[in-house]
């Protein structure tokens, strides 16, 4: 140790200096408080034997400076007095100083003390080198979690959840939550809900959930079905995620153009679709396995689908919300929850669930991650003047010849039919032309409507009164499914042209099919007000939002001319 001898008697001084050498310590000595101080800040000694009764600054208050000028660093001050006095030394402890030594100085019990010091310096030295570490550990820890939170606030895009038809409520454990909420629309206006739950919370859970946004947003805006995107995050979940971590995901589709939802479940607790009289009128358990556990080719992305009847409410949340247990131990349980649910308006129902938990934890934390998802549907049907959203269009008057200012054509064969989505892709190149235009979600509805008649009835011949039977709609997934992964021959022709026609600029959407075709004529009379239930629904659509639909030869071909804003 480095220890500094103050004493103002040289031969004192001297002596106790010459023997904590001879111990093999290094001493540096001063004769006053004054000089203590100064050499104190100089040198910065381990320990300092201090008389008290000195000139210029006495030994206590020699003491005092030098514990402030140290700070959190701890210097021993120790004192060598012939002072019998013992509330004069109690009281020269209690301002500064750790010890004290009488004179004459005993140098056995002087060399048995500075060996306790010395023991217990090296102690603190080494609780300071670890509190240095923890705090750099701590400093680094709080630096990857505001990395990681400004990602996710980036990556989740928060600012599609302020979507009018959906509240929720996130609240995390720690300061990451594992749990995961994001929302966004289709080119058509579907809303499409994400809720997902990496495993454990905090940091390590909130990386989980990462992968799956970047699929989600940038699907979801081209248009594809939720099974396209339940495929890619799977993928992407097995391609970043090591071994064993997984991600339970509940994906749900609210298409109010079809007056539908979709929802798959893979390891969260049920969906429920609420009634406007707060029973339940659908429920849509888990039936897959969470993300990330089984090859894409192993797993099962079809959504179970369900048609709206009245207005109603999605409620969608993870196990934190429902085992989020009081300080008796109590969880706030399912049961609870849709009680609450169930009594509570419709309006006011995600700010009593928030109210009614408080009171239960009763200022206990929750342990897990908690999110709520309240997404409402089955609002009343826009007209079809709503839909098209503008003045109403005037029947197209076509010249004898147009000639387009652009023209993109595609044939797809029975191979690529079952294995593209293709309206995103054309999605894909109508945005291109267009830009990003208020027209694209008429267009994507047109496109998929054409498109899917095409498919569904002219290729693979199905009927849609097959909708109308109990648990028809499962059926005609189920056969559609059968149907398109044994199609062996047919094709759909896809043309699109860019025309311009008296100063406006259309769109024109030719769908052509291998089938046999249909008397369309009925279909393109219906009123899309008076539209609706399983079936038929989509022509009318289609027809509401275009200048001219007709179709040509059997009813294979569909030719719609759109009138873009501009």
């Amino acid at each position: 140790m480095k220890i500094l001898v103050v004493d103002d008697t040289e031969a004192v001084l001297l002596l106790i200096s010459r023997f904590v050498e001879a111990l093999g310590h290094v001493a540096i000595v001063a004769r006053d408080g004054a000089e203590a101080v100064d050499t104190w800040r100089r040198e910065r000694p381990d320990l300092v034997l201090m008389d008290m009764m000195m000139p210029v600054l006495s030994g206590p208050e020699a003491a005092i400076a030098i514990k402030q000028e140290a700070g959190e660093s701890w210097v021993p001050v120790v004192f060598v007095t012939g002072i019998g006095e013992e509330n004069r030394l109690a009281e020269a402890i209690e301002r500064g100083g750790d010890d004290y030594i009488n004179k004459p100085v005993n140098f056995r019990v002087l060399e048995a003390k500075l060996k306790a010091f010395d023991r217990t310096l090296e102690l603190n030295r080494k609780v300071r080198e670890q509190s240095a570490k923890l705090a750099d550990y701590y400093d680094r820890a709080e630096e990857e979690k505001r990395v990681v939170r400004h990602l996710m606030e980036q990556m989740v895009n928060a600012e599609r959840l302020y979507d009018p038809q959906l509240e929720y409520w996130l609240t995390p454990a720690e300061s990451l939550s594992g749990d995961l909420i994001a929302a966004a629309r289709t080119p058509g206006q579907a809303l499409y809900v994400l809720l997902a739950d990496g495993i454990g919370h905090g940091l390590t859970a909130a990386l989980n959930v990462l992968p799956l946004t970047q699929p989600f947003y940038s699907m979801t805006e081209k248009g594809y079905a939720i099974s396209d995107i339940l495929t890619e995050m799977n993928n992407k979940v097995r391609q970043v995620l090591p071994v064993g971590r997984f991600v339970c995901v509940v994906l749900i589709a609210i298409d109010e153009a079809n007056g539908c939802v979709d929802v798959w479940n893979g390891g969260m607790p049920a969906v429920q679709l609420i009634g406007a009289d707060g029973g339940t009128q659908h429920s849509w358990k888990s039936s897959h396995l969470p993300l990330g556990i089984v090859p894409t080719a192993a797993m099962d992305v079809i959504p179970e689908r369900y048609y709206l009847e009245g207005s109603c409410t999605v409620v969608a949340y993870s196990d934190g919300l429902t085992e989020a247990r009081n300080p008796l131990g109590e969880a706030f349980g399912v049961q609870r929850l849709f009680d609450l649910i169930a009594r509570t308006a419709p309006g006011a129902r995600m700010g009593e669930v928030q109210q009614v938990l408080a009171e239960h934890l009763d200022g206990e934390p929750h342990h897990d991650d908690i999110s709520l998802i309240m997404a409402h549907c089955g609002l009343p049907q826009p007209t079809a003047r709503e839909m098209a959203r503008g003045p109403a269009v005037e029947p197209l008057r076509l010249p004898s010849q147009l000639e387009p200012e652009w023209r993109y054509s595609m044939q797809l064969g029975a191979s690529e039919l079952r294995h593209i989505n293709t309206v995103p892709f054309m999605m894909s190149f109508i945005n291109k032309v267009l830009g990003q235009h208020e027209s694209q979600s008429d267009v994507f509805l047109i496109l998929t409507e054409l498109f899917v008649n095409a498919l569904d009835h002219g290729v693979l011949g199905l009927d849609s009164a097959i909708k109308r039977e109990p648990d028809g709609i499962e059926q005609y997934l189920v056969e559609r499914a059968r149907r398109l992964s044994e199609l062996r021959h047919g094709f759909v022709e896809i043309d699109l042209a860019g025309l311009r026609v008296e100063g406006e600029y259309y769109l024109h959407i030719v769908v052509k099919d291998s089938g046999t075709g249909f008397d369309a004529s009925s279909w393109l009379d219906t009123d899309l007000a008076k539209a609706g239930g399983l079936s038929g629904r989509g022509i009318a659509l289609v027809r509401s939002l275009c200048a001219t639909v007709f179709y040509r030869g059997p009813g294979n071909e569909v030719h719609a001319y759109y009138r873009v804003r501009e």
